[in-house]
């Protein structure tokens, strides 16, 4: 199975819909490693700061998650110091035995979407503390988080302001709206498609043939492309994994629209 039609299709649908104060791009053109830029949530210490990251996707993906490294400086229990997160969801699939609060439902699995990753990042970021902070990437940052709170949100809010003047001179920053928009990558989009090294199918190609066109019109139903098309591939899984028996396409596609097609959520509200 071949890892880059699937990252092609997570990359278009992020440059397309993006999660509120989330802002995705090719790094040196290459679909394998991305560049995320995030906006600190509201309520938390990282307020205001606008944070560099780095997504690596493995050959074996989406059967292997891929990793997350921020790469400004930041002060989190789950962020080793070198950047790197841990979270349940970027853990492989299985069960961890030396981790009895994280089950397998809460790690890597093939369906899961990287909105899905993003969106679990975004809550960590305002949960310090988890409950599989048992065996945290900074420990330093947990005590203090644990033992001198506005010692740690003090630091956080020195990260944060510190991150602003370590922005490029044309940095745009993430909106903080659900939109659908189109991201044009410099150049040529199709310069980018593909390497000497992996060739795209022809469904494939099709697939970015829009690519560069502006998005469709909202529709009432979910207030961007009609379901029926956004989720097409979505509800194949659902059905090829025989997940909502009896429910009907409409019934499915509602909880997809629901859930922006995260189908973990979906098949948690099934179960």
């Amino acid at each position: 199975m071949s890892a880059l039609p699937h990252i092609q299709k997570e990359f278009r649908n992020l440059t397309r819909d993006p999660p509120a104060g989330f802002r995705v791009e090719l790094k040196d053109n290459s679909f394998f490693t991305w560049t995320v830029w995030f906006t600190g949530p509201e309520g938390t210490p990282y307020a205001g700061g606008q944070y560099k990251a780095c997504m690596t996707f493995p050959k074996e993906f989406p059967m292997e998650p891929p990793t997350f490294r921020v790469l400004s400086s930041f002060w989190h229990p789950n962020v080793y110091p070198d950047g790197r997160v841990c979270i349940s969801i970027l853990h492989p699939p299985g069960v961890d035995e030396m981790n009895s609060e994280e089950t397998a439902m809460m790690r890597w699995t093939p369906v899961q979407t990287i909105r899905s990753v993003l969106l679990s990042i975004v809550s960590l970021w305002s949960d310090p503390d988890p409950k599989d902070a048992g065996a945290p990437a900074n420990v330093d940052a947990l005590v203090q988080y644990r033992n001198s709170r506005p010692e740690f949100d003090a630091r956080c809010r020195e990260l944060a302001a510190k991150s602003l003047t370590e922005l490029p001179p044309d940095f745009e920053a993430p909106s903080m709206e659900e939109r659908v928009e189109v991201t044009k990558a410099p150049g040529n989009t199709f310069d980018y498609l593909a390497s000497d090294d992996d060739e795209l199918d022809d469904d494939v190609d099709d697939d970015f043939d829009d690519f560069n066109a502006p998005p469709a019109p909202p529709s009432a139903t979910s207030g961007s492309a009609d379901p029926a098309k956004k989720y097409d591939e979505e509800l194949r899984q659902l059905r090829a994994m025989n997940v909502g028996e009896g429910k009907s396409d409409a019934e499915l596609l509602n909880l997809l629209v629901k859930y922006r097609g995260e189908l973990a959520s979906v098949i948690g509200d099934l179960c």
